[in-house]
């Protein structure tokens, strides 16, 4: 064997690879429904991005720990309550009352996911942020943490400025 057959396998391997990156990165990413940020006094809040007709059932947040699955803190929805465009954590806004309250404060080096679950119409709508004190307390003020996996900051301004492309009904 000459060895030509492997590096042309490879190659043709790589070019696959690359080309179904270009491809992907042309498609433009999921926008996050939740953001966090720390709000006027110092306490964290959930931003909810901007979406036309959408109907909060709950939001919860917990932590991202199998061995506490008890910590958690969740709000619903009660019947006629409009959506916040903005929750702070541990204060429900108008409309929505405590479901569960294991969780009461969040803590340095750990994980947290917060969630929310609604509705445009009859499609069903959900977001996941995770997140952690450390990622929160790095923010400046005008940016929100954001992103699909709770990874990435964006500014306020542009978060709250376009709603995600699966808010259309």
């Amino acid at each position: 064997m000459n060895g030509r057959a492997p590096r042309r396998g490879s190659a043709l391997l790589i070019g696959s690879i690359l080309s179904a990156q270009a491809v992907t990165g042309c498609t433009p990413a999921p926008q996050a429904l939740l953001a966090a940020e720390r709000n006027e006094s110092g306490e964290i809040r959930l931003l909810v991005a901007p979406c036309p007709d959408f109907k909060i059932r709950g939001v919860s947040v917990f932590l991202d720990d199998a061995a506490a699955p008890e910590a958690h803190w969740s709000l619903i929805r009660d019947s006629g309550a409009s959506t916040p465009s903005q929750i702070n954590l541990f204060s429900p806004p108008d409309g929505y009352k405590v479901n569960v309250a294991t969780l009461t404060k969040i803590q340095p080096s750990k994980t947290y996911v917060a969630k929310i679950r609604g509705s445009i119409g009859s499609k069903g709508i959900s977001g996941r942020l995770p997140f952690s004190l450390e990622k929160i307390d790095e923010l400046s003020p005008d940016k929100v943490l954001a992103g699909l996996h709770g990874d990435k900051v964006v500014n306020r301004k542009d978060f709250l400025k376009s709603p995600p492309s699966r808010c259309k009904k």
